[in-house]
């Protein structure tokens, strides 16, 4: 975890732009003290004498070339040359970001990389609102670079001597700071480069200003930008026409912070919700059931062979699948994917974030079933949940693949980062992955007769929930306080709902999956909010993460309607109309609450202003409209949800709605910008092993799923007296 820095002594360098005469000392220096090789580059007409085009993992330090119309200049053109390099921001957002510490804020200002404990995620590249990091793309091992602000030089030895004559005081303490000094500053020959600490820094900067108005404008770039940087700028240009964003000051992490925060107590919060909603749902539980006859649904093995034509197609894509998966770790992720520094998220990305939001069905039926006692719905809770386990498992396959390093993915159980929403996601989706598990094993434990080992999970699975999410809350919190209130909630409630007989409701696993799915759906959102500079307003707020967990709702429990009418279709089997259309009156309201909040948080923000106008206008009103409003006029008579057609064509419209979503998140509603400078952004479209390891993974679900409900008890005996 970063130590806290105080602002007026962090290492800083002044950028002084009317100074810098384009020598390109400063690139040379940085390349010579890090030690990087040179890159091979062409002389570009809009880029004038800028070479290279961007920042790269060979390049940390970069002199822009500009050039405008000033009738007063010689020729009436104006130059001005720009050095590019990391901010080394008070409140980084790549240091937010980073879910293992490897980029990590030192006390004395610069932002340090241990390239040990990346995972190679690419987090930061994103969340970073100047651009900076890039990866090494060419590499079997890409790391991430950036300007370390030479914070290797701090420490050298200082000679004892200089001529033969031993240093006093005063001299040693100039040795100290000419060594001290970044290579890029000793090199400017022009004194357009200045370091010292950040309040002598701003004082040179306002001095100069006060000095010479006629030369500068009267602004310090990076004085409370984004809450500060210890990278300063003076400019005779204003910063805007130099293609500096303009930002606020508030620090994008404060974001992540205050929603982060928040997961400890609302962990604890939900827990305790969840019980007291199911000790007042179960004693009426009984009288429903009696009444209803939902107290005896039966379960069988699906009578049917597995050599079919479909299946063989499936048999065929996963093994180009696995192919494209080996393929992925020979070339190397660079070779393998045409992911780049503009787009180092792609379609895994989008792909994981669509198939955790319709994979949501899973905990949203836990839920129903169990804590509000919806026995009625009881048939469905198998292919849920072996649906939830099989998709968030290949989950983790799709981030093998997309990781960098992924062989360092033990820091994410070494290493405490202050605020990172990927941490929570991983941590929370892994163990939700195993509350999964367990939720599933009863099925082939009952069927193959390992009776012992069903009653010890009966037994103790209550411990084992307790365990885990208190596990969760002081990883999340590195607090013995949440972690001990956790424990004493999550204790009580397995004490309180512990089994007593073999009939006794898994009631602890099914809370652990709503609390758990309430934290990881959330937080997906979460990572987003360190992009409000890149993605669209009308996706963007600092409440995405209750959007993002509201919209899985919707998805997740439309998914479970097209499963169940894809088994029947597909497997001659009788449709329970009347089961699925109770589930689609659960997207329905879903629905209401997802579009009033987020409609609602829109009109709050007075974001409504030009919503609907130009293309991303036109994406917002398809989302809203056809993914939104129109199921949900399907979806609003009992009438149309009993009907077959209606109730399909309502429960794909809410799927492809949030999907569609998704997609507006992660590629066609951000800005993508490119690196530092920002001239050369990179275009994007997935490679045959990006799409070859999506479709082998979406086959390997599907075939699973039939070979389990094949093998083991997952569907329902029909009924056909009340199927359609």
């Amino acid at each position: 975890m970063s130590e806290a820095v105080n602002p007026g002594s962090a290492r800083t360098t002044l950028i002084d732009i009317a100074n810098c005469i384009g020598c390109r000392a400063c690139q040379v220096a940085c390349k010579q003290w890090n030690e990087m090789d040179g890159e091979q580059t062409q002389l570009e007409s809009d880029l004038g004498f800028q070479n290279p085009a961007t920042l790269s993992a060979k390049t940390y330090t970069l002199i822009a070339f500009h050039e405008f119309e000033n009738a007063q200049k010689p020729g009436g053109i104006e130059s001005a040359f720009v050095m590019q390099r990391c901010l080394h921001c008070l409140e980084p957002a790549c240091v937010s970001a980073c879910p293992t510490t490897a980029l990590e804020r030192q006390p004395d200002g610069p932002v340090r990389y241990d390239e040990d404990e990346c995972i190679g995620c690419r987090y930061c590249q994103l969340a970073c609102p100047w651009d900076v990091p890039t990866a090494e793309w060419n590499s079997l091992a890409p790391k991430i670079s950036k300007c370390t602000h030479c914070s290797d030089r701090v420490g050298q030895p200082v000679p004892v001597a200089f001529n033969g004559q031993p240093l006093n005081a005063a001299e040693n303490k100039r040795f100290t700071g000419s060594i001290e000094s970044p290579a890029c500053v000793k090199a400017c020959p022009a004194d357009a480069l200045v370091y010292g600490t950040r309040d002598q820094m701003l004082a040179e900067a306002h001095k100069r200003i006060a000095a010479r108005p006629d030369r500068y404008i009267d602004h310090v770039y990076g004085e409370k930008e984004l809450g500060g940087t210890t990278v300063l700028y003076l400019s005779r240009v204003p910063f805007e026409k130099l293609g500096f964003p303009t930002y606020g000051e508030k620090p994008f992490p404060a974001f992540t912070k205050t929603a982060l925060g928040a997961v400890p107590p609302a962990v604890i919060g939900v827990g305790a919700m969840l019980g007291a909603a199911y000790a007042f749902f179960r004693k009426r539980a009984q009288k429903v059931a009696d009444a209803e006859g939902h107290g005896h649904v039966r379960f069988e093995p699906l009578k049917a062979t597995m050599s079919t034509p479909f299946n063989w197609v499936l048999l065929l894509l996963m093994a180009f699948g696995a192919v494209t998966f080996v393929a992925r770790f020979v070339l190397g992720l660079g070779a393998s994917t045409n992911l780049s520094d503009t787009y180092p998220w792609g379609l895994w990305i989008l792909f994981d974030l669509v198939w955790i939001a319709v994979a949501a069905g899973a905990f949203a039926l836990a839920g129903v079933i169990y804590v509000f006692q919806r026995k009625d719905l009881y048939g469905l809770g198998r292919t849920a949940v072996l649906m939830g386990l099989l998709s968030y498992s290949f989950v983790t396959v799709t981030l093998l693949a997309d990781l960098g390093l992924p062989w360092h993915a033990y820091q994410l159980a070494l290493q405490a980062p202050e605020h990172s929403a990927m941490f929570e996601v991983s941590w929370c989706v892994g163990l939700y992955v195993t509350v999964l598990l367990l939720e599933f094993l009863p099925v082939p434990f009952g069927h193959f007769g390992f009776q012992r080992a069903a009653d010890a999970l009966r037994k103790w699975n209550g411990a084992y929930v307790a365990a885990a999410v208190t596990l969760f809350v002081y990883l999340m919190s590195r607090n013995p306080l949440f972690a001990l209130a956790t424990a004493v909630t999550f204790g009580t409630l397995a004490w309180v709902f512990r089994a007593r007989d073999q009939k006794a409701e898994p009631i602890m696993l099914a809370i652990a999956a709503v609390t758990l799915s309430t934290m990881h759906q959330s937080s997906l959102g979460s990572l987003y909010l360190l992009m409000p500079n890149m993605l669209a307003p009308q996706w963007w707020s600092p409440v995405m993460p209750v959007s993002f967990f509201l919209s899985s709702i919707v998805a997740g429990t439309a998914l479970v309607i097209l499963v169940d009418m894809w088994v029947a279709r597909g497997w001659r089997r009788p449709l329970e109309i009347a089961r699925l259309a109770s589930v689609g009156q659960i997207t329905f309201w879903s629905l209401v609450v997802y579009l009033g909040f987020r409609l609602g948080d829109m009109a709050i923000r007075d974001q409504f202003t030009g919503a609907f106008a130009g293309p991303h206008g036109i994406a917002f009103a398809v989302e809203i409209i056809l993914g939104g409003v129109v199921p949900l006029v399907l979806l609003a008579s009992k009438a149309f949800r009993q009907r077959t057609d209606v109730l399909f064509a309502a429960s794909l419209l809410a799927v492809l709605g949030v999907t569609y979503n998704r997609m507006n998140v992660v590629i066609f509603a951000m800005t993508f910008r490119g690196r530092m400078p920002w001239v050369a952004p990179e275009s994007y479209m997935p490679s045959i092993v990006e799409w070859g390891i999506s479709i082998g993974l979406i086959a390997a679900t599907v075939f699973l799923f039939g070979l389990a409900a094949r093998l083991m008890p997952i569907l329902t005996r029909p009924q056909p007296s009340e199927a359609h």
